[in-house]
């Protein structure tokens, strides 16, 4: 009686090295767009953490006094891990490169707007990135290829 030595025919070994290469294939198509979304989920998060750096450096300018309710407002810049907030003028010092573009205004009408003597200081912040997009739009009141989230920040003296 003979023995059948089981073995694979050499069309199994090709169909399932075909199915393998597939599975890399399609991994290896997905990753570059799963990184952007990663990336962009990361300054998503960054931007949104800034309102206590804004604030802080807001109150380091300020020195305990309304600066008359920002009616011409500030602009901020921040690098990508959203430390080292400083004036736009002080994007050189020290040189890091700006990502995080921060327009600070104070409410121009309505509830929210500077009333001298109130407690508070109501301010809108919106944050845009990345910097060089902002600025190739030239505000953040143009359409460009930039994200922008908006959020409202209060000081008191």
């Amino acid at each position: 009686m003979r023995h059948k030595i089981g073995a694979f025919s050499l069309i199994e070994v090709v169909v399932a090295i075909g199915v393998v290469v597939a599975g890399v294939a399609v991994i290896l198509a997905l990753l570059p767009g799963l990184l952007r979304r990663t990336e962009e989920a990361a300054d998503l998060q960054t931007a949104l953490r800034l309102p206590d750096a804004v604030e802080t450096r807001l109150r380091e300018e300020m020195a305990g006094a309304f600066p008359g309710g920002m009616q011409n407002g500030v602009v901020l810049v921040a690098d990508k891990e959203g430390t080292n907030v400083r004036r736009e003028s002080q994007l050189n010092v020290p040189p890091t490169p700006a990502y995080f573009y921060i327009d600070v205004r104070s409410f121009s009408s309505g509830e929210l707007a500077y009333q001298p003597g109130r407690p508070v200081l109501p301010l809108r912040v919106r944050v845009g990135w990345p910097y060089s997009a902002v600025k190739a739009a030239g505000n953040l009141d143009s359409t460009g290829n930039f994200q922008l989230v908006e959020f409202l920040v209060t000081l008191s003296p």
